[in-house]
């Protein structure tokens, strides 16, 4: 058997697969979190419009 002009090196190379600790986000990304934010923020603003109103008649 012949000697080795050069030596034998193994690269490893990260994986491209998701680490298992990292939780999966969605597609939509955060805008799910944001309507949801949106829509409980208009709602505290009309309950606070109908207590509001009630001392004017």
């Amino acid at each position: 058997m012949r000697q080795q002009t050069k030596p034998f090196i193994v690269e490893r190379k990260p994986s491209r697969k998701p680490k298992p600790d990292t939780t999966k986000l969605s597609i939509w990304g955060r805008l799910g979190n944001d309507i949801a934010q949106g829509l409980q923020d208009q709602r505290d603003m009309e309950e606070a419009a109908a207590t509001g109103g009630d001392d004017r008649a």
